[in-house]
């Protein structure tokens, strides 16, 4: 029976391993961190390059986004995700320094980033964007502990950091419009202009005098009468008048009611007058 030597494949088996331990070797440390974190002002990060100690530091992150290193001094990386900042550092040793440098870059603290968000919203103030940068106007919104009941929900201000401006309606964020947010930016939820606008009534009503707008602006003639109690049992509904800035509308109140007709629109500072009727 033939016998073949184990020779060959042992050494076989001890170049693969050899191959393997270079693999390895030429391998990042562990622990890379989230490579599509995009670094910002104020974040400290810190690089380990393998087998160079002397080179590993910690740095914060400027204001114009640069990062001092050793030997390469003042690198922009702001704005860059981990893993293109890690490269461009990388190639810098590469350029002049080291041969094939295994460069590892961390972040060690996130910097505190904030927009804000004023108006008619609970909690007006600095909201702070979470540590993965992403923050949009509904999330924020949500932050400030929502609209208040005198917000125009349908006039929210978006003002960039760099100046530019775009307005939206709460009803479109709600159903999906993710409009992200960067350091800087402002949202402001603007107050409905009905707030504190009234009409007022005189003649035979239950309560007399003013009656408010709800913030949303809509306030026919009908339901206008209701908040105000309703007509008495002089009342004249027939003749019911309607003032504005000089320019007087007679309406019958009853007549409209019966056919189901178009509300009549009321304006701030209307004035109207029920008459009582004659018998």
């Amino acid at each position: 029976m033939q016998r073949y030597s184990s020779f060959p494949l042992a050494r076989f088996l001890l170049i693969g391993f050899l191959l393997l331990g270079v693999r390895v070797l030429a391998a990042e440390p562990e622990g890379e961190p989230d490579s599509s974190y995009v670094l910002k002002a104020n974040d400290v990060v810190k690089i380990s390059v393998f087998e160079e100690p002397e080179l590993s530091v910690q740095t914060r992150i400027l204001q114009t986004g640069e990062g001092v290193f050793p030997l390469i001094g003042a690198v922009k990386i702001g704005g860059l995700p981990i893993r293109s900042a890690t490269e461009r550092i990388r190639s810098l040793y590469a350029a002049d320094y080291l041969v094939d440098p295994k460069v590892t870059l961390t972040v060690d603290e996130y910097g505190l980033l904030f927009v804000s968000v004023l108006g008619a919203v609970a909690n007006p103030g600095q909201i702070q964007i979470p540590q993965s940068g992403k923050l949009d106007i509904s999330a924020a919104i949500a932050t400030a502990g929502g609209v208040s009941a005198t917000a125009d929900i349908s006039r929210i201000s978006l003002v960039r950091a760099d100046g530019s401006t775009a307005e939206f309606a709460l009803t479109g964020i709600e159903k999906g419009v993710r409009i992200q947010l960067g350091p800087g930016d402002r949202v402001i939820v603007g107050e409905s202009r009905y707030v504190n606008k009234t009409v007022t009534f005189v003649g035979e009503v239950r309560n007399r005098g003013p009656v408010a707008f709800p913030v949303d602006g809509r306030l026919d003639l009908v339901s206008a009468i209701a908040r105000a109690g309703g007509f008495t049992e002089l009342a004249n509904p027939k003749k019911v008048s309607v003032n504005r800035g000089g320019r007087v509308t007679v309406l019958d109140v009853k007549e409209m009611s019966s056919r189901g007709d178009t509300p009549f629109r009321l304006e701030p500072d209307d004035i109207i007058t029920v008459p009582e009727r004659l018998f």
